[in-house]
């Protein structure tokens, strides 16, 4: 176990922290039955893809998109306002 999280994070099976800031900064949600229905494999590229750039924060929010929109047939659904990144 790292950081604090438990089991079910650590195999992914729940959404860790830093996926979930890092959908905050770039304004979308994903629900946990969206996180569950990718692979393995997205789910650790979410956790691994960086998220702090202009453009990795564009290229985030179009893989989760991309990701949520194959799972349920809809868009990414957006948050009132994304977090900023820190300057």
């Amino acid at each position: 176990m790292s950081g604090g999280e438990s089991p079910a994070t650590d195999n992914l099976e729940l959404m860790p922290r830093a996926v979930r800031d890092k959908l905050d900064r770039v304004g979308l949600k994903m629900h946990l039955k969206d996180w569950q229905a990718c692979s393995q494999a997205e789910r650790q590229h979410l956790c691994d893809l960086p998220c702090g750039t202009d453009d990795e924060i564009a290229r985030y929010a179009a893989r989760v998109d991309e990701l949520v929109r194959r799972v349920t047939g809809n868009a990414a659904e957006r948050m009132g306002r994304a977090v900023q990144r820190n300057a």
